[in-house]
């Protein structure tokens, strides 16, 4: 028997609460042993299980968790670039992020006050959007 609608709705409120949406289809693909990415596809004994472990587990650790925060810390190191936070790596004749500033802003203005790798991925979600918002005053 499939996942009822108010499994769902519960699934997807502990996903929403925990900033975790994104990783939804590599939890459900855990779940499921691989069968789906879809929730609507559990069964119901699947997901109340999924939900379970949601809820006593404090955080979720996947390796694809750890992609995740790679990909915000990828994002913020793209904003680098667009805004020229950049310099210029001889040996290597191109353009890399410049660090030391990234970092003095990320210990004097990121909200927790701390280097960008000392950051999990809950806290990354804020310092995407706080360093999004940043770039974008940068810009005009």
């Amino acid at each position: 028997m499939e996942a009822t609608k108010g499994q769902l709705r519960i699934f997807h409120a502990i996903l929403a609460k925990r900033g975790i949406a994104d990783m939804k289809s590599q939890l459900v693909s855990s779940q499921s042993d691989g069968r789906t990415e879809h929730a609507s596809e559990l069964t119901v004994t699947e997901l109340s299980n999924l939900i379970k472990r949601l809820q006593l587990e404090p955080e979720i650790r996947f390796d694809s968790a750890k992609e995740a925060e790679n990909r915000m810390r990828r994002r913020i190191l793209s904003l680098c670039y667009s805004i020229g936070w950049t310099i210029l790596n001889r040996e290597k004749s191109k353009q890399e992020v410049d660090w030391a500033k990234l970092n003095a802003w990320l210990v004097k203005y990121g909200y927790l006050h701390k280097l960008l790798n000392e950051y999990n991925y809950h806290e990354l979600t804020k310092l995407v959007t706080q360093f999004e918002n940043f770039t974008k005053t940068e810009m005009l």
